[in-house]
């Protein structure tokens, strides 16, 4: 009963680590509290054949207090559906925007597709090719991360790519170049969610990466492997069919954070060691969950980020409140990089997150829109808690309906506008490869 009150009002400590735990239990019963609620009735069930129902005041006692809880689950449940009025409101901005471009009905629950999506776990396409564990150093910085932080650190400097059965080399698709989360400092790129799964529904090239999560170096060894990992695609992904001159990045938690620095560090040198000249240039960016401002000068967290950050993550020296310390808190969030950052931004944010504050992300997007030129979309999710969307469930899949929209509407060429263009365009292109391929 009380973890359902705290998935529901999104409660939190001053303790990371307890924060966490709760985040994740909330996570569950906020996306899954169906689920919940029919193994909850098969434990009683069982409870009363065996007999011990009758026989233990306290069993009863919880019996009784369950149907509280059992209310709670299903306000959880109908509160997921709540989602369905954000993404088609989006959904229609788009189609007015696109002068029709899309009109759509987000599927509801007479949908069957919607109860596959949400019922099924293993939900996914089907038809791709997995190329996994690519290393993307060059023999040069795998000598220096084994000298450094041994063998098993080079083998974290590695993508994944999942290639559509239609797509071939040369198709020059859209890429979903993804970083996952875990506060720098855990995580994988096997965690990628319903999104990317539906984005390979949509023929684009999608790239998980991992990077080197514990090193002596600390912070930014991360951010650097990205751009290592942006390096190799922007190199080789034509092999895998897609275009390197129209790559989104995105990520979730502290993979949110480096896919923004990613756009507003393109082509700085300090942040390339031995490939300066590299142009690491991305075309958009969708922040999940992001952490966009880890100075907290409001002090908004629930826990002192600050000091882990500055001490666990970054490894570095002296107070985490030294003004050096903290100009170097300020370089590495997004909020205070946004000059410059001329892509199309797309955040989401859910409105309970305990781990990442909503109002970080409210105050990014406020900044950006006066500071920018580029558009940006920004989705805030009710009843969202941290990195909500990497369960299947109706708030997840509403999400991914509007974010794969907005993903197809600015960088995918194939669904163009106008009908008439789109179809001339795609004839030509299939003239071309024709012509390339003989």
């Amino acid at each position: 009963m009380v973890l359902t009150w705290v998935a529901i009002s999104g409660a939190a400590t001053r303790n990371r680590k307890f924060n966490f735990i709760l985040c994740g239990l909330s996570n569950l019963l906020s996306e899954l509290p169906l689920s919940v609620m029919i193994m909850d009735a098969c434990f009683y069930t069982w409870l009363n054949v065996t007999g011990t129902f009758q026989e233990s005041l306290l069993v009863r006692f919880f019996y009784y207090t369950n149907i509280i809880t059992a209310v709670g689950l299903l306000y959880l449940f109908k509160r997921s559906f709540d989602v369905q009025q954000v993404g088609q409101h989006y959904v229609d901005h788009l189609s007015k925007e696109g002068n029709g471009w899309l009109r759509m009905e987000l599927p509801g629950p007479s949908s069957l597709k919607f109860w596959q999506q949400i019922l099924n776990p293993f939900y996914g396409p089907r038809d791709y090719t997995l190329y996994e564990n690519i290393p993307y150093w060059t023999s040069q910085e795998q000598l220096s991360a084994q000298e450094s932080d041994g063998w098993k650190s080079v083998g974290d400097m590695e993508l994944d790519i999942y290639q559509p059965h239609s797509i071939q080399a040369g198709d020059d698709r859209p890429v979903l170049f993804y970083m996952h989360g875990g506060g720098w400092t855990m995580g994988s790129k096997k965690i990628i969610g319903p999104l990317l799964t539906e984005m390979i529904f949509y023929d684009w090239i999608v790239v998980s990466v991992d990077y080197r999560l514990s090193t002596k170096a600390g912070y930014p060894t991360q951010l650097i492997d990205c751009k290592r990992a942006l390096r190799w695609v922007k190199e080789e992904i034509q092999v895998f069919g897609g275009d390197p001159s129209n790559i989104i990045v995105a990520g979730d938690s502290a993979g949110g954070q480096m896919a923004c620095l990613l756009a507003s560090t393109a082509n700085l040198p300090e942040y390339q060691p031995g490939f300066e000249k590299v142009d690491t240039t991305v075309q958009g960016v969708l922040g999940l969950s992001p952490v966009v401002n880890l100075l907290d000068s409001k002090d908004i967290c629930n826990h002192p980020c600050r000091a882990r950050f500055i001490k666990e993550v970054a490894k570095r020296e002296g107070s985490p409140e030294s003004a050096e310390n903290l100009e170097f808190l300020q370089e590495h969030s997004p909020t205070f990089r946004i000059k410059g950052t001329g892509v199309p931004h797309m955040m989401i944010h859910g409105d309970i997150d305990t781990l990442t504050p909503v109002q970080h992300t409210r105050d990014f997007v406020e900044k950006f829109r006066k500071t920018c030129a580029a558009p940006i979309t920004y989705l805030e999710i009710p009843g969202g808690h941290h990195c909500f969307h990497l369960i299947s469930s109706p708030r997840s899949w509403y999400m991914v309906f509007a974010v794969s929209q907005w993903l197809n509407y600015h960088f995918d060429g194939i669904h163009n506008i106008d009908p008439k263009a789109n179809a001339r365009k795609k004839q030509i292109h299939e003239l071309v490869e024709w012509g390339w391929s003989s």
